[in-house]
């Protein structure tokens, strides 16, 4: 589930036709930094959750399939499959939002980096104060640090220690209640491999966007943090203006129609009563 960190943003930002100079910066400090706006942040972060969502998608409809008896062998991988893209929506959403480091700086999973995978999948699946924890980690040591790893520092002596105990607990009740519900999706043959890669786009995706909302709140390293800010108010106004508008284009869409439904209705209706009323002769 190790995400490269510089091969993933040369590849999505070469893909968008960015120039070298602007690559390399980015890679050094990140995409922000680089003068890359958020209107392409959010395009990559959203391509990133559809590309990982259809695969493990696809993967959890193939051990849906078989249903019966079979599907006791398929939900501990289905599972699994689940989370390591979970993981890779995580990391790869990370490194958007100017992140530098996740599991490319070590070689093991230690306490220090499954406490900051804990945090940002208790993020993915609405675990209060998980976004507190990131926020707080963000701002009082990936930050200054650059976001890189943290030498010498003990994991019970930082400030996030505590509520991510409260994170994990709140993980392993979620994934027995998943564990649960692909049992139950996946008793009945073939109409199990539908009902179990529904539930995991479905979750995949909604818990990725609540992961890119929250990230991409937290300005970057190297940009002007009130800049970034003001920027990211106004995509966010120019989203909602749109989604406004296309309601409103919806809504007059269906009253037109309506409205020329109701007209032949009525058409309908008086010709009808001019078959049942005779004309009364002079």
């Amino acid at each position: 589930m190790r995400i490269d960190r510089e091969h993933f943003l040369r590849s999505e930002l070469h893909r968008r036709g960015v120039g070298s100079a602007t690559i390399e910066r980015a890679i050094g400090e990140n995409p922000a930094a680089a003068g890359l706006g958020l209107d392409m942040l959010d395009g990559i972060a959203a391509d990133v959750v559809e590309f990982e969502t259809r695969k493990s998608t696809a993967m959890s409809f193939a051990a849906g399939v078989p249903g019966g008896i079979a599907m006791i062998g398929t939900i501990p991988g289905d599972i699994t499959q689940f989370y390591v893209h979970a993981f890779r929506i995580m990391q790869k959403v990370a490194y958007v939002y100017g992140w530098t480091s996740f599991l490319e700086d070590t070689e093991e999973v230690d306490d220090e980096m499954l406490g900051k995978l804990a945090a940002f999948l208790g993020v993915m699946m609405g675990v209060g104060g998980a976004s507190t924890v990131v926020t707080g980690f963000a701002a009082s040591v990936a930050r200054p640090a650059v976001q890189k790893q943290i030498v010498g520092v003990a994991l019970t002596k930082t400030t996030w220690y505590t509520p991510m105990k409260q994170v994990l607990r709140v993980i392993g009740v979620k994934l027995t209640k998943d564990s649960f519900a692909k049992t139950a999706a996946k008793a009945v043959p073939l109409a199990g491999g539908v009902i179990s890669g529904g539930l995991t786009y479905a979750t995949l995706r909604i818990q990725s966007v609540r992961l890119i909302k929250h990230l991409r709140q937290l300005p970057p390293p190297h940009v002007d943090a009130e800049e970034y800010l003001r920027s990211l108010h106004v995509v966010d106004e120019a989203a909602e203006e749109d989604s406004k508008n296309s309601l409103r284009g919806q809504a007059a869409g269906a009253v037109k129609g309506a409205g020329s439904a109701a007209k032949g209705a009525a058409s309908k209706v008086s010709g009808r009563l001019g078959t049942l009323i005779p004309r009364r002769s002079r």
